[in-house]
């Protein structure tokens, strides 16, 4: 798989220098703030003319590939603005490979089964998966929020709530996710309020930061532009049917699931699978089904959040590696079947299947189908687990 995305990246290489790739909308935005111009960081027409400057006009959009993300992330790529782009889009990618290797700092040591993998086999694995490929080759963020997230969980194993809450925060530049993620941990444990305050004081540190770089009237216009850009694919929207999320397995066909009824179909099936997930993940043993817990939180946020893109999924690297773990502290005593848990996460390593879903014949959000079968899957052990301790409780 390694080598099969390897010789996508070569075919993919005349894009990359032209500036077709989404690193540049981050180095638009750093340019932009680099050039005091914060307070137009959501104009259209200052997006165009900074990227007209170190990128083609590309084929498929009426403008500049749109900086959607909230203010504050835009900081982080202001030195690399200082750069030519072919340099900038480099050294984020090497960042990226170095935060891989951060990754794998944090997670390791949560797990016995696989912490004798070395941080390099971790690397390897991680790029032959698909969605952490495609952060690399369109120069993402999404590594970023893996890193991000991975802080987040290591703390919450160390019972230190309220760090936890203040990295979960930091990764709120994709706030789709860490929001359903943060509400999740806080309807498993009620207790957890140095958790919300850390979140808390980061996000309002956060918005004031965005505040004081763009100013009132672009930070309330935000959300609009936002919202206006997902819609549209002229202006920078991702089609539908290439999200893989409940939202693209809803809306991501023709006529009437495009219209009204899917996207009516959409909002109910992602409260629905929120609603399942949160049922489904309290546990009286937390520390014990943490990882677990971990596993579900994430799988549902990406599925329910409204946008999500395939290198959104490298989110997905963290159920993965503890999903294993877990499989493979099971004896053959334990009633888990390694089959029907592991199941489906296969076909979310199979690169060929990713290339035709999205290159062949457009429907990456058939994707979604596999990870509600492993949600399922994951909210039964929990259940499971919760049965095993009540049962155990009653015979003491």
């Amino acid at each position: 798989m390694l080598w099969l995305n390897f010789l996508f990246f070569v075919d993919y290489r005349e894009a990359t220098k032209k500036g077709y790739t989404d690193f540049s909308v981050f180095y638009t935005a750093g340019t932009i703030l680099r050039q005091g111009l914060g307070h137009q960081l959501y104009d259209r027409q200052v997006q165009l003319r900074v990227q007209q400057d170190f990128a083609g006009t590309h084929p498929f959009l009426r403008g500049p590939l749109p900086y959607i993300h909230p203010p504050f992330e835009a900081v982080i790529f202001v030195p690399l603005s200082f750069l030519s782009y072919r340099n900038a889009f480099l050294l984020w990618d090497l960042a990226g490979i170095v935060m891989l290797f951060g990754v794998a700092a944090q997670l390791r040591p949560l797990v016995s089964r696989l912490h004798p993998l070395s941080n390099w086999e971790f690397v390897l694995g991680s790029l032959a998966f698909f969605p952490v490929f495609m952060c690399l080759l369109q120069g993402q963020d999404s590594i970023l929020q893996l890193l991000v997230c991975s802080l987040a969980f290591r703390a919450l194993q160390r019972n230190s709530d309220l760090l936890s809450g203040c990295w979960l925060a930091l990764g709120s530049f994709k706030f789709q996710f860490t929001i359903p993620i943060f509400l999740l941990f806080i309807f498993w444990n009620w207790k957890r309020r140095r958790f919300v305050l850390g979140f808390a004081v980061v996000a309002l540190l956060l918005v004031m930061l965005s505040l004081g770089l763009v100013g009132t009237k672009s930070l309330l216009g935000y959300p609009g532009f936002a919202l206006q850009t997902v819609d549209v694919r002229a202006l920078g929207g991702v089609p539908l049917s290439l999200l893989p999320n409940l939202h693209g397995l809803a809306q991501g066909w023709p006529y009437p699931l495009s219209g009204l009824f899917g996207m009516a179909l959409a909002v109910i099936a992602s409260i629905g699978l929120f609603l399942f997930g949160a049922m489904k993940g309290r546990t009286e043993e937390e520390s014990k089904n943490l990882n677990l817990q971990i596993s579900l939180a994430v799988c549902v946020a990406v599925l329910v959040a409204w946008q999500t893109n395939v290198h959104d999924l490298s989110l997905l690297i963290l159920p993965i590696f503890f999903a294993a773990d877990y499989v493979f502290h099971q004896t053959s005593k334990e009633a888990i079947s390694i089959r029907a848990f592991l199941l489906p996460v296969l076909p979310l390593f199979i690169s060929p299947l990713w290339m035709v879903l999205w290159l062949g014949i457009g429907k990456v959000n058939l994707m979604v189908i596999p990870l509600l079968w492993w949600v399922w899957e994951l909210g039964k052990e929990l259940s499971r687990n919760r049965g095993n301790t009540a049962a155990l409780a009653q015979d003491i």
